[in-house]
């Protein structure tokens, strides 16, 4: 699969690599394609990741991962402009206490958004494996085709996929998985995560 990894930094950089390094085509987009930083996340990525503008990126990708600070959502998706129907996943979150997950629907011009990655410290995105078992990743969209896509990337990458429901959800989603990672972590560190256990 094409995918666009439009924010450089910890998560885009670890999952653009981890999915390369599973196969798939990945273009980082960035305001400066040569700079230093990309040429290192490159070289790491390895011989399936490739980069280019932002523009070019969301051209090259059937998959966008938007991964950008809280200050650029705005400014990054009035730049791309219309997103053509593309999975658009949103890991970014907000630190004002609006949801990034409502904002990102509002602003996101004709584009399939799937709430996902945003629950969980990069840290465990490199390393989501936890002894004989794997963490949750939540899933939030009102596509289920869209969903189903995200699940499978999250699969590719050891995580254990969980649909939390259609959009209506992500707020709550924010708030609760959020209020518990701040009571968690200053015991557990930022590598504490969740799984959700069902029977099948």
């Amino acid at each position: 699969m094409k995918i666009a990894i439009i924010g450089s930094g910890h998560i885009g950089g670890t999952l653009g690599t981890l999915w390369a390094g599973k196969g798939h085509q990945v273009m980082f987009g960035s305001r400066d394609p040569q700079s230093d930083k990309i040429r290192t996340l490159l070289l790491t990525a390895g011989e399936n990741a490739q980069a280019g503008s932002v523009q070019e990126a969301i051209v090259f990708g059937e998959v966008i991962l938007l991964a950008v600070p809280d200050t650029e959502i705005e400014r990054v998706l009035e730049e791309v402009g219309d997103l053509h129907h593309k999975v658009l996943i949103n890991s970014t979150n907000l630190r004002d206490g609006r949801s990034a997950g409502t904002e990102v629907l509002r602003l996101a011009k004709n584009a399939r958004v799937v709430r996902a990655f945003n629950t969980v410290a990069w840290e465990v995105i490199a390393r989501p494996q936890y002894g004989p078992t794997n963490a949750t990743l939540f899933l939030n969209g009102d596509d289920s085709d869209a969903k189903k896509i995200v699940a499978q990337l999250g699969h590719d990458i050891g995580f254990d996929p969980v649909d939390a429901g259609d959009s209506a959800n992500i707020p709550n989603v924010e708030k609760a998985l959020g209020i518990l990672w701040r009571i968690l972590a200053p015991q557990f560190g930022r590598e504490v995560t969740l799984r959700v256990l069902r029977r099948e």
